[in-house]
């Protein structure tokens, strides 16, 4: 039980690494189609590892699927939110803020609670013909109910309607990756099955559907629903498909409730702690193409001058007049700089017609 435990952490570890590779290449790529993005990501290192890293990581986690039951297995997937924290502030050259770090503390007591009083059930699943059918039957029915509640729902609540809907699509893909993988042991011909092809039509449909969840503006709801009803879902198709069992005693209940509750809290924390911050100036000029526009002279020398400068340079205005305060923040304008002008030129004709002898 400890090989398949240690494979599933490194899998989690693995498609944390390629989401922070891929992150970084995306980020920085230019705004393109479709066809001419994925042109320009194939060509970079970056992602192509991420890509590398993050398919290790699902073949990992499916290994992980063949020796262990879906009810130790998938919560370690949430392992993987705990690692792409870490590995962003790496990244970005940035210290952990207190909420991150709270909840990476939460998640990790957590899943050590849960590993500890889950029982060691590997035995391989052998559901019925009826099951079989049953099992996807069930979750696209599921799917179509969210997916409909969804489209009558504001934003808050289209973002966790269909993370939820993803995130049983995910169980329900894990689920029928570990009857796969576990009569592929045996028999490698045991991978060309219908519900294979079942198993990757429900897999990419909920990747659609958690995009849409994505897209709705509230990505921290989204992804935290996400990595709840996912081990969720696994684990109640685990307990009542393939007779995995769960913790009966009052002492392991209870440690086991109060570690699933502690996981939920830590999922929310580190997903609201994990908002991506607004891109800069300088990154939507890389993005599209242009140029930053340029600090005005002014306000970078007004910007570097003292209080006392600015104060004394508030008292009197761009032509020379005492009694207007102007804001030393605010950029000079077309018409400010017409009549600064206009009014050297109106002091200069009064000058020169002074200057001028009396035509008698």
């Amino acid at each position: 039980m400890t090989l398949p435990v240690v494979i599933a952490i490194a899998g989690a570890f693995a498609v944390a690494a390629g989401a922070a590779f891929q992150e970084r290449s995306v980020v920085r790529a230019p705004r393109l189609g479709q066809l001419r993005l994925l042109s320009f990501l194939l060509r970079s290192r970056g992602w192509c590892l991420g890509t590398v890293l993050t398919a290790a990581g699902v073949v990992a986690h499916m290994l992980a699927l063949t020796g262990a039951p879906l009810i130790i297995i998938q919560p370690i997937g949430v392992s993987g939110l705990l690692f792409a924290v870490m590995l962003s502030a790496f990244f970005r050259r940035q210290r952990l803020t207190r909420a991150q770090v709270v909840g990476s503390l939460t998640v990790t007591l957590a899943l050590a609670g849960l590993l500890a009083t889950l029982p060691a059930h590997a035995g391989a699943p052998e559901p019925t013909r009826a099951e079989t059918l049953l099992m996807p039957t069930g979750c696209a029915v599921v799917l179509l109910v969210c997916v409909a509640a969804a489209r009558f729902t504001g934003a808050v609540s289209r973002a966790w309607i269909l993370a939820l809907a993803g995130g049983v699509a995910y169980g329900a893909t894990s689920a029928f990756a570990r009857v796969i993988g576990s009569a592929a042991v045996t028999d490698l011909l045991a991978v060309l099955q219908p519900l294979t092809a079942v198993a990757l039509a429900i897999g990419l449909t909920g990747a659609v559907i958690v995009q849409n969840a994505y897209r709705s503006g509230h990505f921290a709801l989204a992804y935290a629903t996400l990595l709840i009803s996912d081990p969720l879902s696994a684990a109640v198709i685990g307990v009542t498909f393939f007779d995995e069992r769960i913790p009966a005693g009052p002492v392991d209940g209870s440690v086991a409730a109060g570690a699933a509750v502690l996981l939920a809290i830590g999922v929310v924390t580190l997903a609201r702690a994990s908002r991506p911050a607004p891109p800069s100036p300088a990154q939507n000029a890389a993005r599209t193409g242009r140029s930053a526009p340029a600090e005005p002279d002014r306000l970078r020398a007004e910007r570097a001058a003292g209080p006392t400068d600015r104060a004394r340079g508030a008292k009197t205005d761009a032509g020379g007049h005492e009694g207007r305060t102007a804001d030393p923040s605010a950029p000079r304008t077309a018409a400010d700089s017409a009549g600064a002008q206009t009014h050297r030129t109106t002091h200069g004709r009064h000058r020169g017609l002074s200057a001028r002898p009396a035509v008698e």
